[in-house]
């Protein structure tokens, strides 16, 4: 009995497969490792070139087993992806089409990756070799003629990024002898050259060299262009010696084609935080406009919600200043809170606003209160469905969901299996000040 075929919708399922690969932090040639002779490497680039629209069983079930999934729910991902609208091509697509000269990838990278690509780093790379080495002495390894592909953190040591071309060599390595969070390759400044992005994270290890709230650009090429301590004095009279990235974005918060960095930055010991947006120019990155937050920051998510061409920002983290205020009457409890800033206008602090009494520009803030386990109100995750006007799904850890629009009007609310019933989602009043 031969294999059926299925069809998939393009570009939507090339687009899926991509990002699903990059976030189980696999370059193409560590994905056909993985598969070893059971799909070819042609093959594997249709998957991703998302020209062909109809595939095997035999090949998308062997797909599946490569991105970690059942053959039933790669189907039923793709079934999701055929009720998606058609997608618009954005200007990173059309440069990208327009030749690699001109393209603008963003990629993705995590701690985790295979054990094979574990053993091919160690003993090809000289990985281990190189990690007592400061990041600007950490040497490029770029052979004439390579291009950089794709960029992945080490498994085993997460303070070293690996840059690789198309085949899974590596190109080159560096070491920031601190944990790295995220790792992104994208144009900055729009001169056709991509730029390599790193931010540091939390301690690693007892190294004196540690950097944590660090922000690192290099060129394809490895050499360090600059670098951008994010730390700066609180606002709040909790003081931290220093900071860390929680996370950051690339994206266009003007609609102007000029490009901003959007960083979550919580504080290292006390954990005030901040939404920082920096500006790369010149070879230097500054940061242009900040909003304070008192407590630390644990999600940032960046979407243009109610579909004006300009991004929003939706950060999820804890308010430490709420349980100082007699009308909330939390006493001995933070409170995780969400907020949503519009990105042409960030500055001032969260409320109740205990640190300089400076209100802020949240278009909206919401904390979390529930009578049960005080981790049940934890935002485990936001998501955006809608095409214009997009609907805000927040759950929490005790699977409570919250529907929320972008003027944060609680629309619906659907309880899981898990949830108590007892968590409730307060809106802060806009313009009331505390003291």
């Amino acid at each position: 009995m031969g294999f059926q075929s299925v069809k998939v919708p393009q570009p939507a399922f090339s687009r899926w497969v991509i990002r699903r690969r990059q976030e189980l932090n696999l370059c193409p040639a560590k994905l056909k490792e993985k598969l070893g002779a059971a799909i070819s490497e042609r093959t594997l680039k249709y998957l991703e070139d998302g020209k062909k629209d109809s595939y095997s069983e035999y090949t998308l079930s062997i797909l599946a087993t490569g991105l970690d999934l059942s053959f039933p729910e790669l189907l039923e991902k793709i079934e999701e992806l055929k009720t998606l609208p058609p997608e618009k091509e954005t200007q990173a697509e059309k440069a990208a089409a327009a030749g690699p000269a001109k393209s603008r990838a963003i990629v993705f990278a995590t701690v985790f990756v295979s054990i094979a690509s574990v053993s091919l780093l160690l003993s090809s790379n000289g990985i281990i070799g190189n990690l007592n080495r400061e990041p600007a002495a950490a040497h490029s390894r770029l052979n004439e003629g390579q291009r950089l592909h794709d960029l992945l953190i080490h498994k085993d040591h997460p303070q070293v990024v690996v840059a690789y071309d198309a085949r899974g060599n590596s190109l080159w390595q560096k070491n920031l002898r601190t944990t790295i969070r995220r790792v992104e390759l994208y144009d900055l400044d729009g001169d056709g050259n991509r730029e390599v992005i790193a931010a540091t994270w939390k301690a690693f290890g007892e190294d004196e060299g540690e950097r944590p709230g660090w922000i690192y650009v290099w060129n394809e090429q490895g050499e360090l262009l600059t670098e951008f301590n994010t730390w700066k004095p609180s606002i709040y009279p909790a003081r931290e010696p220093r900071s860390r990235v929680v996370d950051f974005r690339i994206t266009d918060l003007e609609n102007d084609g000029a490009a901003e960095i959007v960083v979550a930055v919580t504080g290292e010991q006390y954990y005030p935080s901040r939404v920082a947006v920096l500006q790369y120019e010149n070879a230097a990155l500054r940061e242009i406009k900040s909003y304070w937050n008192p407590g630390y920051l644990l999600k940032l998510f960046v979407e243009d919600v109610n579909g004006d061409g300009f991004p929003e920002i939706i950060c999820a983290g804890v308010n430490n200043d709420l349980k100082r205020v007699e009308a909330f009457k939390v006493e001995g409890k933070n409170l995780f809170s969400i907020f949503l800033l519009d990105g042409r206008e960030i500055y001032g602090q969260a409320p109740p606003y205990l640190g300089q009494e400076q209100p802020g520009s949240e278009v909206w803030y919401y904390y979390i209160t529930t009578t049960a386990n005080f981790r049940l109100a934890e935002i485990a995750d936001v998501t955006f469905l809608g095409e214009k006007n997009k609907e805000i799904h927040v759950k929490l850890r005790d699977t409570c969901f919250f529907y929320l629009n972008y003027h944060g009007e609680i629309m619906d609310r659907f309880m899981g299996d898990h949830c108590t019933g007892e968590t409730e989602l307060h809106l802060m009043p806009k313009g009331k000040t505390w003291k």
